[in-house]
């Protein structure tokens, strides 16, 4: 690598030897300036090495035209959508005649995973990218959400975007009405997206990842080693090593790569981040390399059904696609509980959240809430709320956070000048009109109800594990946590499988795990062992193609 490259991981430029490999995996094009390479109507474009000339990158909406970045000799132009299969949603423009080394995806593929310092090269870049476009996406991105503020609906693609890392803008149609008149659009529309090929109205996060290419893309008729449902650490895990060990792995999430840690704000325990890490970024970053190994990660897509078929299993989605995986591994997790209460549902989005991230927090800033919960979780989102919130009361059943807690929150939220606990209380009642205004506590041990102002009321309660969907053959608990080896009484089975043969569970799906992301993420990577036993003692393996190693385990049948 250059000096040039050394410095400037944004824009590296390639030496001549380097060069040289990457002719291996491409061909030449020549352009003429002015000529479109690629833009948002592709469905996906090919990694391009700039060998003369230039070629400009931006948004070219009419309205909205903005320049990104301009490319020249040696350098390269892409971004992250050609790891995650994303359509291109900037235009790529020749400002000069110019020739370029045109790379598709599939020879990228064998390209990342036979030069390493060349993949190290192009990642960095791309990632870097990718983070000055979120860093100015609030003004130039060329994606734009319409919606209000307190509104289920437009926070939910708020958060699918949020959850893939990618940038976009953010019109608020109470402050600005313009916005929707200037999109075509009326009230009744929202939330609305303006992205570079049209409008989306009353859009949902399925529709947009349709339009981004970001969801199962119908006639996949591929065979996978692994389906991976769920896309929190675990899910995430199980994909970086199945993958990196050769494996054909798609993975499945209903909402966005992360899971609970994604909302996490801070993680200050995981081993190696001595000053902690957010849950997003964690969890961004294990996707990025599941990608760069190859696998597949489809959301919003919800699995609603699996059943065995003769090349393993039919995996069925929301939207009744079917597609075809040799094993099975649930990462589902776990599902923070709802409070049976009314008006709880109206408020979901509108004052109720599940997650205490940077978007959450801005929406209640200046003003007071509630957080609901004893656990870790709810202490790094008390202790984040704080920063930016007027007041922040911690709600618990118990006596003191002692029970549930870890020491170390426990002493920086006593030290807080800005939180309280409210011990033996629970939520009685919730209220506001078109958002959360009120919040009625009631003390346990008097039956004193108290009506606090809020304007959040952020809710990390008990666990639910989401395995409704399910077939009955995988055993689970009264409670829903799957069963797995050793908790099957009378049958002998791999690590994490499940009662189910080729099916596996990883993470705080499974009964006896121990809900912590770093478990989590050890169930994942370890999981992977498991579903290489199981594939090495098929009798109808492929050995040219099935990556399994080693001797065929014992697999005894109870």
């Amino acid at each position: 690598m250059t000096s040039k490259a050394a410095q400037d991981p944004v824009d590296p430029r390639f030496s001549d030897s380097q060069l040289a490999g990457l002719r291996a995996y491409g061909e030449i094009r020549t352009v003429a300036a002015g000529d479109v390479v690629y833009s948002p109507a592709d469905e996906r474009n090919d990694l391009l090495v700039v060998l003369a000339g230039e070629i400009g990158v931006g948004d070219e909406t009419p309205g909205h035209e903005v320049e990104f970045a301009r490319f020249g000799a040696s350098g390269f132009v892409g971004e992250l959508n050609l790891l995650t299969g994303q359509r291109p949603y900037v235009t790529a423009r020749a400002t000069v005649e110019s020739t370029l080394l045109a790379i598709p995806h599939d020879r990228l593929r064998e390209l990342l995973d036979r030069e390493t310092d060349l993949a190290d090269t192009l990642v960095t870049a791309m990632i870097a990218r990718r983070r000055l476009r979120l860093a100015d996406g609030a003004t130039n991105a060329p994606i734009e959400i319409i919606g209000t503020a307190q509104s289920e609906p437009s926070l939910a693609l708020r958060t699918f975007l949020g959850r893939n890392t990618i940038p976009y803008r953010w019109a608020d149609a109470d402050a600005d009405p313009g916005e929707l008149a200037s999109a075509g659009a009326s009230r009744a529309d929202l939330p609305v997206v303006v992205h570079p090929g049209g409008v989306l109205l009353s859009c949902t996060p399925g529709r947009l990842a349709e339009v981004l290419g970001l969801t199962q893309r119908p006639g996949d008729d591929r065979l996978y080693d692994v389906a991976v449902v769920g896309a929190g650490p675990s899910g995430l895990a199980t994909a970086v090593y199945g993958a990196s060990e050769g494996l054909e792995v798609a993975v499945f999430d209903a909402t966005g790569p992360g899971g609970q840690a994604g909302a996490s704000s801070r993680i200050e325990n995981y081993l190696g981040f001595p000053d902690g890490i957010s849950g997003a970024e964690l969890t961004t970053r294990a996707a990025i390399q599941a990608q760069r190994f190859g696998a597949r990660l489809n959301s919003p897509c919800r699995v609603t059904g699996i059943e065995p078929s003769p090349l393993g299993f039919t995996v069925t989605l929301g939207d009744d696609t079917r597609l075809s995986a040799r094993t099975v591994v649930v990462a589902t997790g776990a599902q923070y509980r709802r409070l049976p209460l009314d008006n709880w549902e109206r408020l979901e989005g509108a004052g109720i959240y599940f997650a205490a991230t940077d978007l959450e927090a801005g929406l209640c800033a200046g003003e007071p809430v509630l957080v609901l919960g004893g656990g870790n979780s709810a202490g790094q989102a008390a202790l984040y709320l704080a920063r930016r919130c007027t007041r922040v009361t911690i709600v618990i059943r118990r006596e003191s956070l002692a029970e549930s807690m870890s020491s170390y929150l426990i002493d920086r939220i006593e030290a807080h000048d800005r939180i309280t606990v409210a011990s033996s209380t629970v939520v009685e009642a919730v209220d506001g009109a078109e958002h959360l205004e009120t919040v009625s506590l009631r003390r346990t041990t008097t039956g004193e109800v108290t009506r606090a102002e809020a304007r959040g009321l952020f809710c990390f309660i008990g666990a639910r594990p989401a395995t409704g969907w399910l077939p009955a053959t995988v055993r689970r608990d009264d409670d829903g946590f799957v069963l797995t080896d050793v908790a099957l009484d009378g049958a002998s089975r791999l690590p994490y499988e499940t009662s189910l043969d080729g099916v596996f569970a990883a993470g705080d799906v499974r009964l006896g795990s121990m809900k912590r992301v770093a478990a989590a993420v050890g169930e994942g990577s370890s999981v992977i062992r498991s579903v290489h036993q199981f594939l090495s003692a098929r009798t109808d393996r492929d050995p040219e193609r099935d990556p399994s190693q080693g001797e065929p385990a014992p697999v005894l049948r109870g």
